[in-house]
């Protein structure tokens, strides 16, 4: 449910990752569910009798034989995507046992999630940070055209997970598109990471402790009271929270972490139906068990921070804590997850959420109060494996390899694969003891794009504007 495509999934260019699939979605299941009897629509025997008379059409006039339990979760599905809601979905039970697995922290898959979009299967957020999805540099939005050369077009999600998935170390290959472009990704399968909050103190400055949440799981507030606590023991004095493509995960667990940072009594978020607002949360101990964070604090949010990451950021921002980035992704929505018949699921939004000024995010994101970008290099896709690159080729995939070549100090320019390609890919491949062919194979792909991803890693700007912020305070 969360959802838009970022810089910093690009980065994680290390090709030798792991993939293995979930179709997630989070999940928001509380009190906020409390709605007024009078918003429940109700549907007479005759609103459903066109309905009724298709099905008995169908399954007793149609040429060929009908699964009939098929055509009943089609007619669920088709009621569901009529919403034209991508937040709302219909699940199988396999489907929405995996996303409990998923919100339960525990899971397998390539660490993206799915949905499908006219009949194909589209990664719908941010993968999960150091997930062999986001290593394999895959991005939201991107639509997986084909697994293992088979066609995934009609297919379900079900259907497509199961293609991507096996064994841990054997490999797969996805057909991606993203925009106009076609690329190749040949991917070792592993495990997710489980972990959602990591940290550490700044290596150059053992004052001020760097906090990175992934996600909003169920022990993610838990994890973060523990790593603030650590890092307090070994000296940090102030914090930068990294909330990049962080997909959203969990609200409630989003609000704990928020109600560390805010006065008890602050509002924290605003919720409502279609009609009025029907809950207003507010800091306090029985959300955050008495446990604050006092000390000098600025959040890092990019256009992949969506969701409970969002709601985070907007919380922290009303009390003027500093934000930096560029703004986040836009999800305003709330869904929640309610059982049809015995084994199927819907996914369903049942209110949005607002600013505690009553501000809606959806669609518009949470504005920066510093901005701060990566730099164009750092944004570029992946480098395709359907050609062993070479002198003569040339267009776009070209180009980006230039650029990439350039950023990191080669003469390489424009769209063409001329010498100067050419000897720095061989400087490459003579620096990783790769034969110096100086054409671009598969095995050369993963060094160069390795190299630009400790590039980036050495040159982030949003990081650093973070540290110069917390010295001037």
């Amino acid at each position: 449910m969360q959802k838009k495509t970022l810089p910093v999934s690009i980065f994680l260019i290390s090709i030798v990752c792991t993939i293995v699939i979930t179709a997630v979605v989070t999940h928001f299941i509380e009190q906020k569910q409390a709605m007024d009897n009078d918003s429940v629509v109700k549907i007479t025997r005759n609103d459903l009798d066109d309905v009724q008379d298709l099905y008995d059409l169908i399954s007793t006039n149609y040429v060929d034989k009908v699964d009939k339990e098929q055509l009943i979760q089609g007619a669920l599905n088709g009621m569901t995507e009529s919403l034209q809601d991508p937040e709302s979905e219909f699940l199988t039970a396999k489907e929405t046992k995996e996303l409990n697995a998923k919100v339960a922290g525990s899971f397998e898959g390539i660490g993206a999630n799915l949905q499908l979009e006219n009949r194909l299967p589209v990664i719908d957020r941010v993968p999960v940070k150091n997930s062999p999805a986001e290593k394999a540099k895959l991005k939201a939005k991107d639509i997986i055209l084909e697994v293992d050369g088979k066609k995934t077009q009609d297919k379900s999600l079900d259907q497509v997970s199961s293609m991507i998935r096996g064994k841990k170390g054997t490999q797969v290959k996805l057909l991606i598109q993203r925009d106009d472009e076609k690329f190749e990704v040949s991917i070792e399968r592993d495990v997710v990471p489980e972990d959602t909050v990591k940290g550490s103190l700044d290596k150059n400055d053992n004052s001020i402790g760097s906090i990175q949440i992934d996600n909003f799981r169920e022990t993610t507030a838990l994890e973060f009271r523990t790593i603030i606590e650590q890092l307090r023991k070994e000296g940090a004095k102030s914090f930068v929270i990294d909330l990049r493509q962080n997909s959203g995960g969990l609200i409630a667990e989003a609000e704990r972490v928020a109600s560390y940072f805010l006065e008890n009594g602050d509002t924290i978020a605003q919720f409502s139906n279609n009609k009025k607002v029907i809950s207003i949360d507010k800091a306090g101990k029985k959300i955050d068990q008495g446990f604050k964070v006092k000390e000098p604090t600025v959040f890092l949010v990019d256009q992949e921070s969506s969701y409970g990451a969002e709601l985070l950021a907007a919380a922290v921002k009303s009390k003027n804590y500093p934000i930096i980035g560029v703004n986040t992704f836009g999800k305003g929505s709330v869904q929640s997850l309610s059982q049809i018949g015995k084994d199927n699921y819907v996914q369903l939004t049942i209110m949005k959420w607002f600013a505690p000024d009553g501000t809606s995010v959806e669609g518009k994101g949470v504005a920066p109060t510093i901005e701060a970008d990566y730099p164009e290099y750092a944004k570029l896709p992946p480098i395709s494996k359907q050609s062993n690159w070479r002198i003569g080729d040339s267009g776009d995939a070209i180009e980006n390899i230039n650029t990439m070549l350039k950023a990191l100090g080669y003469p390489t320019d424009g769209d063409f694969f001329n010498e100067a390609t050419r000897d720095a890919v061989a400087e490459i491949q003579t620096e990783n003891n790769l034969s110096a062919t100086g054409a671009l194979d598969d095995k050369t792909i993963d060094a160069l794009q390795e190299k630009v991803f400790e590039l980036v890693k050495s040159n982030d700007v949003a990081y650093a504007k973070a540290i110069e912020t917390l010295k001037n305070k």
